[in-house]
């Protein structure tokens, strides 16, 4: 099964996700754990220290054979930070015994040898985060300066052993712009096939520190203009959420193919539809997005089929996209980041409309805050 691209030079890339899947296949993200060893300023689950984890019984018994019913055939395992589930490799080897390709996103910070070792004899690829290009940016945003040679010393390593897939980046204000070129010549160097950048959103932590560590409009142009030039072939730089300095129509919403199961459970059509709807300004339950319980609902792969987002809402269902002359090309973006700025499913998504002024798009600041 071959991963599609969700963003075209024809689009802007409006959806946080990278790629995704053919129909009638799904992907799955798995947070296989709520704890995490670090304190990010920015994490949409706000993970803490303590927080539960997935039993491996369960994920053996009812996770794998219910999205293997739900027609999964790709997972990310990701939580809090997955490396320190007390199971973690026996779950990597359960998805992998399943036939599903497996992905982990890590803070790289506690993966070790023997574990590094593992995954490349299971054949599973690792997606880093790095935010910045000094311990006075990716560390601070992290919670621990000491984090940003310990993560780069294991992207690294990654690198070696060929199992390093992407980094995922979030600009923020403790970095300066210039890093993240620094940033995109490492992953080329260590043999990253992507470099994902997005903005800070406001869910999550995000809510409180957005106003503070967020990178301005301005700052995130020049940001795209010092990477951009490292997109290749053999490396692909995803800016995803920049601003829409082309005037592109923007991409389509995959909820209901990109799916996210919860550690307690819950399973969610699309994520950041329910970090959205968690974040105080949001105008939508989060129950509205979920389908059920993997753990509890054995008939979990009905609800997913029956659930159909797109029937149940209209994305660009207003006055400003009726009569836009790109509508019939536009697939009027991502519907999680409406709700997160206080808006309904079916509202322009400002950040990322060509056609809405910035100027008075809610939540763009074109001018710094602080110096960035």
């Amino acid at each position: 099964m071959i991963a599609r691209s969700i963003a075209t030079d024809e689009v802007a890339s409006s959806c946080y996700f990278r790629t995704t899947v053919e129909q009638p296949f799904r992907k799955a993200l798995v947070q296989i754990n709520e704890d995490c060893n670090l304190c990010c300023a920015h994490c949409f689950v706000s993970a803490t220290r303590v927080g539960m984890q997935m039993p491996l019984g369960d994920v053996v018994e009812k996770v794998i054979p219910r999205l293997a019913d739900s027609r999964v055939r790709r997972v990310t395992l990701t939580g809090g930070e997955p490396t320190i589930h007390s199971d973690f490799l026996d779950i990597v080897r359960a998805f992998r015994t399943a036939g599903m390709d497996v992905g982990i996103c890590t803070n790289a910070t506690r993966l070790t040898t023997v574990q590094i070792a593992a995954l490349v004899e299971l054949g599973v690829h690792c997606n880093v985060s790095l935010d910045g290009f000094a311990a006075d940016s990716h560390g601070k945003f992290r919670g621990d300066r000491a984090t940003f040679a310990v993560t780069v010393a294991t992207v690294e390593r990654l690198g070696r052993a060929g199992i390093l897939q992407g980094l995922l980046c979030t600009p923020n204000t403790l970095a300066q712009n210039e890093e993240y070129a620094r940033l995109c010549g490492f992953a080329r160097a260590n043999g990253a096939r992507y470099v994902l950048l997005n903005p800070l959103g406001s869910m999550g932590r995000g809510v409180r520190s957005k106003a503070k560590l967020a990178k301005t409009t301005l700052h995130m142009r020049e940001i795209f203009e010092l990477t951009a030039p490292f997109d290749g072939p053999e490396l692909d730089i995803a800016h995803i959420r920049f601003p829409n300095a082309g005037a592109r129509p923007l991409a389509g919403c995959e909820a209901g193919t990109i799916i996210y199961v919860f550690t307690p459970g819950e399973v969610t059509v699309c994520p950041y539809l329910v970090f959205a709807a968690r974040t105080p300004q949001s105008r939508h339950a989060d129950t509205e997005f979920i389908v059920g319980n993997i753990f509890t609902d054995p008939d979990i792969a009905h609800r997913l089929g029956d659930y159909r987002f797109h029937d149940r809402y209209q994305v660009g269902a207003n006055a400003t996209c009726a009569a836009c002359s790109l509508n019939s090309g536009c697939g009027k973006g991502c519907p999680a980041a409406v709700v997160a700025a206080g808006g309904r499913i079916g509202d322009v998504d400002a950040e990322q409309c060509p056609i809405v002024d910035e100027d008075h798009a809610e939540g763009r600041r074109l001018l710094p805050l602080m110096p960035a």
